[in-house]
C-alpha cells in the first residue's frame, strides 16, 4: 500500500504543479486535495476518505516503531489510490 500512497501523491502533486507551478511539501494526501480544491478543482468528499486511508501508509514505512497494518482481501479491494488517480486523470488537461 506504500506504493499506492506514493502513486496517488505523485498524481496529485503533478496536477497541482500543472495548475500552480509548484506544490506543497507534504505527504498528506488530504492536504494535497485541499490545495487542489483551492485551485478550483471539484471532487466528492469521498476522495478525502480515500486520501485519509492512504496517508498513513507513508509514515508507516518511513518511521521505525510504528505498528504495521495487516491487509486482507477486503482492504486490497478498496483501491483507494485508483480512485484518486482516476479523478486526477479525469480533470487533467492533455497538453
Amino acid at each position: 500500500m506504500f506504493e499506492s500512497q506514493q502513486a496517488a501523491e505523485l498524481y496529485l502533486k503533478g496536477l497541482i504543479v500543472a495548475k500552480a507551478g509548484t506544490y506543497p511539501f507534504t505527504h498528506d494526501l488530504a492536504e494535497l486535495l485541499r490545495v487542489a480544491k483551492s485551485l478550483g478543482f471539484d471532487f466528492s468528499n469521498e476522495l478525502y476518505v480515500h486520501a485519509d486511508a492512504l496517508s498513513g501508509e507513508y509514515t508507516l514505512s518511513r518511521y521505525p516503531g510504528r505498528k504495521p497494518r495487516v491487509y486482507n482481501d477486503e482492504t486490497a479491494r478498496r483501491w483507494y489510490a485508483r480512485r484518486i488517480i482516476e479523478w486526477v486523470r479525469s480533470v487533467a488537461k492533455d497538453p
